[in-house]
């Protein structure tokens, strides 16, 4: 497996989550202070979706960290120039509008398929208009149960009358409930919270994109929760700024195509791939979402 360690400029967070530490990807070192060299790119990246952006024990680590650290060094910022802000779905589009970060890592619903360079930018992020570029990464959202449950819940229609917990501003609960209203739904801050609910009988399910859910697996004990079987609908991991930066946002998309061009995307994925035990599809990955003569 390959693997490769960056030391980066950091802020530090205090998280408390239900779940151990499974890292995967590139792990970010906090650095003290005072270390930059030049002017500072502020990166806003979620706290609690192992596999994708996960901070644990002065490190972030997943395949967001992998990629915001890629664009950010094709935009010309070294390691000791990043400063990562831990992002929540109550902060993502205030750290963006207020100019606490420079980017920040989302997740968004997508339908645009495998070529994305005719897609308008402008996006509603929480009832907020931003700029989005990517997708680096489409993965179909799945269901996490109990290991107890695997042979109970084995299709969606199974959780009629059941209680499915989701985080806030992820849209795999909306997609979820909007074609079974039956479901109820528990909305929480973190899938921290929603771990827990789970394992203590509160709610039956989490719901969330298929590596997100890996990584809860993983973390949580594969002795205790299931993947089940059943995808539904999509979502897409992207890179979003303010509105009206257009050119950032095509210089990102320009740094995320190289990303693919290059490699580079292959080997984050793969790794991301071991660690978790669940493959990304090729019917949606990756996406193009610059021409090829745009990139350097």
């Amino acid at each position: 497996m390959r693997r490769h360690t960056t030391t980066l400029l950091a802020s530090f967070c205090a998280v408390a989550l239900s779940c151990s530490l499974a890292g995967c990807g590139t792990s970010v070192n906090v650095s003290a202070p005072g270390q930059a060299e030049g002017p500072i790119m502020s990166i806003g990246v979620p706290i609690d979706e192992p596999g994708i952006a996960w901070y644990h024990d002065g490190e972030y680590s997943g395949l967001a960290v992998d990629v915001a650290t890629y664009v950010a060094k094709v935009l010309g910022y070294g390691s000791k120039q990043l400063y990562f802000h831990a992002q929540t779905a109550d902060t993502r589009v205030q750290q963006v509008e207020q100019g606490t970060v420079d980017f920040t890592m989302i997740n968004y619903s997508y339908d645009g398929g495998k070529d994305a360079t005719a897609m308008k930018h402008t996006r509603s992020v929480d009832g907020t208009t931003l700029e989005v570029s990517g997708p680096y990464l489409v993965a179909r959202n799945q269901l996490l149960v109990r290991a107890d449950d695997a042979g109970k819940l084995t299709d969606l229609n199974d959780l009629d009358g059941k209680t499915v917990c989701t985080v806030q501003g992820d849209y795999a609960g909306e997609q979820l409930h909007a074609d079974h209203p039956n479901i109820a739904m528990e909305r929480r801050a973190d899938f921290g919270q929603c771990t827990s609910s789970l394992m203590v009988g509160q709610s039956d399910a989490i719901a969330a994109s298929r590596p997100v859910l890996a990584g809860l697996r993983k973390t949580g004990g594969e002795q205790y929760l299931h993947l089940q079987g059943k995808t539904y609908g999509i979502q897409a991991f992207g890179i979003a700024v303010k509105a009206g930066q257009s050119e950032l946002v095509n210089l990102i998309d320009t740094a995320l195509q190289q990303m693919v061009d290059d490699g580079s995307w292959d080997k984050m994925v793969d790794d991301m791939e071991r660690d978790l035990g669940v493959d990304v599809s090729l019917q949606l990955n990756p996406v193009r979402v610059a021409k090829s003569h745009d990139v350097a």
